[in-house]
């Protein structure tokens, strides 16, 4: 018991020196003034690259894509996190690219050592023909290594609908690796390059 509370301890005191953020909202929320809203942060971005990775890796694409982050980010932020994301990874001060697929970092929620992050994924074969998904990360911080994701939530509303805070929990599915039949088409099953 004194081991857990002293490495707690130890965890807070950590936190504190390193001047990260432990409560974080982005896009800010009315009335969360303590709140940090600044996606510059390296503490956000370490979550970020945590959460756009799991995405990417469980639905890879061909070739290039494009990412873009939440409003506020600023060119040193892509400059730094798009090369943790590898080669295919980019960006465009132009804002969306009409010929590559689009990873959008949507919300981001970090409560110390927890978190989620919604991102806007392409998609295919998806049954109303959107082209967008949304997929919520579920984030822990580990000591020692860093943000890891621990779930991901893909919806099945659309991404407008999901990012409304009243969906109901039957809106959307938990999935774990292959288990899901809720688009068994898109299942494994790459996106095409961009032409």
């Amino acid at each position: 018991m004194h081991t857990l509370r002293a490495l707690a301890a130890i965890l807070i005191v950590a936190l504190g020196l390193s001047a990260c953020s432990p409560y974080v909202n982005i896009p800010g929320q009315r009335g969360d003034t303590l709140a940090t809203h600044n996606p510059n942060s390296k503490y956000i971005q370490e979550a970020i690259v945590a959460a756009l990775k799991a995405v990417v890796t469980y639905r890879p694409v061909e070739g290039n894509y494009q990412v873009i982050l939440p409003e506020g980010t600023d060119p040193a932020t892509y400059a730094s996190l798009l090369p943790q994301m590898g080669d295919q990874a980019m960006w465009s001060s132009d804002g969306v690219r009409q010929d590559v697929p689009v990873y959008e970092v949507k919300a981001i929620r970090l409560r110390g050592a927890d978190g989620e992050i919604d991102i806007a994924r392409p998609a295919v074969g998806l049954p109303d023909g959107r082209t967008q998904q949304l997929v919520t990360v579920d984030m822990k911080y580990y000591v020692p290594g860093g943000w890891g994701h621990t779930r991901l939530r893909v919806w099945k509303a659309s991404v407008e609908n999901a990012m409304r805070q009243t969906a109901t929990p039957s809106a959307q599915t938990t999935i774990h690796e292959d288990s899901s039949q809720m688009y068994p088409q898109e299942l494994g099953t790459p996106m095409p390059a961009a032409q």
